[in-house]
């Protein structure tokens, strides 16, 4: 299974949020080149309107971005719940905020906001991708509560169809290693 670092990382950074202006390009620059805290700082001195913004959400959202590349996630989603009051229509912001929550592992929150952006662009194809990453988990973690709680039906469980997306899976194979 891949790292929910990794996934957040390779989406966020290429779903970054679009400049509109130069100084926004700076920050957003900065997170190009992997420059997280100049980054922070350039967007910060922009949210401070220390230098000239045409949007101010668009600077949260990139800032959002700097921090979530630094695992900072709590801070990115608070500067993404500003760039969203900012710009409520904007799904790249949803999307970023979204790959946050589901690096925090708040997968209800991330849903919730995939949601939102296959509503805002329903040919977004990221969102869905990153929907089925945490059913997948979710499946995993359900298999192993049923476990957990007494489910004895090993044969049934190798013979359930319903099973065979998964079953190739470690979780899958070290649940029935350890019946």
């Amino acid at each position: 299974m891949r790292s929910r670092f990794h996934v957040f990382f390779n989406l966020g950074i290429m779903l970054a949020v679009t400049s509109l202006c130069h100084a926004t390009d700076l920050c957003y620059e900065y997170i190009k080149a992997e420059k997280y805290d100049d980054a922070i700082r350039e967007c910060t001195r922009q949210i401070n309107r220390k230098t000239e913004v045409d949007d101010v959400g668009i600077s949260y959202a990139n800032r959002g971005l700097a921090y979530a590349a630094k695992g900072q996630y709590d801070q990115a989603i608070a500067d993404y719940d500003t760039a969203i009051k900012a710009k409520p229509a904007y799904e790249k912001v949803y999307l970023n905020r979204g790959n946050a929550y589901y690096a925090k592992a708040q997968y209800d929150e991330a849903i919730d906001d995939y949601t939102r952006v296959v509503e805002l662009n329903p040919k977004n194809p990221y969102p869905y991708y990153n929907m089925a990453c945490i059913y997948s988990i979710r499946a995993c973690e359900q298999l192993r509560k049923s476990a957990e709680n007494g489910f004895k039906d090993w044969d049934g469980m190798e013979k359930d169809k319903d099973l065979d997306n998964i079953r190739n899976s470690s979780c899958y194979r070290e649940i029935m290693k350890n019946k």
